[in-house]
C-alpha cells in the first residue's frame, strides 16, 4: 500500500464527502492491496477477498459525506471490512445445514435424478437472475464467470479500465443475490447463491 501523507488523505476525503470521483479511485488504489490482504486473511478465498473490498467501497462511496470527519481512513476501511466479512459469515452459518448438503451433491457428482433437477432449476434461477442486470454487467460476469477471464482480460476484451471492471461485477453479484434473496426455496436459494459466486 502507498504511503498517504495525513494532510493529502484528508484533502482526500474531503473531495470524496463532496463527491469527487477523482478522489473516490484515488483512495481505492491506495488502499485496494491492504484491504484485500486483510479480507483474503479473513476469508481464505481470493475471490470472496475481492468481492469484499468491492462491497467495502462502495459502502465508502454510499457514506461518503460522513468521510471529511474520519481521522484515519485505514482504520476505518479495516474496521469496515472486519464487520461486514463477520456479518458475512454469521448469515452463511445459518444456512451451513443446506451449504453441506450442497457439497455433497456436488461431490456426487450430480448422480441422482434429484441432484441433476436441483442443478437445472438453480442454472435457470440464475440465468433469470443476470438477465435482469444492466447490459454491461451481464456481460462483465458473463466473461468472468462463465468464460474464466481475469478482471485484467475482461477490462482488455472491453476497452475498459480494471477499475470499471470490477465495479460492474460487484454490482452485478449484488444485484444477482438481491435477485436470489426473494426466492422461498431455501436449498435451491442457497445452491444458486453459491453457484453465482463460484
Amino acid at each position: 500500500m502507498a504511503v498517504t501523507p495525513s494532510y493529502q488523505e484528508k484533502e482526500l476525503l474531503h473531495r470524496l464527502s463532496e463527491g469527487d470521483k477523482q478522489a473516490f479511485t484515488t483512495l481505492f488504489d491506495i488502499y485496494w492491496d491492504n484491504i484485500y490482504s486483510v479480507a483474503l486473511v479473513l476469508t481464505k478465498s481470493p475471490q470472496l477477498a475481492e468481492d469484499t473490498v468491492q462491497e467495502i467501497f462502495l459502502k465508502v462511496w454510499n457514506k461518503r459525506e460522513e468521510l471529511a470527519s474520519v481521522d484515519r481512513f485505514d482504520n476505518y476501511l479495516f474496521i469496515m471490512a472486519r464487520n461486514h466479512i463477520f456479518s458475512e459469515f454469521r448469515r452463511l452459518k445459518i444456512r451451513q445445514e443446506h451449504i453441506a448438503l450442497l457439497q455433497a451433491h456436488f461431490d456426487s457428482a450430480l448422480q441422482t435424478p434429484e441432484d441433476q433437477m436441483l442443478y437445472k432449476e438453480s442454472t435457470e434461477l440464475i440465468e433469470k437472475a443476470v438477465a435482469r442486470l444492466a447490459p454491461q454487467q451481464q456481460q462483465v460476469y458473463r466473461l468472468s464467470r462463465e468464460q474464466g477471464l481475469t478482471h485484467e482480460a475482461i477490462a482488455a476484451t472491453l476497452g475498459i479500465s480494471v477499475h470499471t471492471v470490477r465495479n460492474h461485477m460487484v454490482r452485478a453479484i449484488k444485484g444477482i443475490r438481491d435477485y436470489l434473496m426473494n426466492q422461498d426455496n431455501t436449498l435451491l436459494l442457497t445452491v444458486a447463491l453459491i453457484r453465482s459466486m463460484l
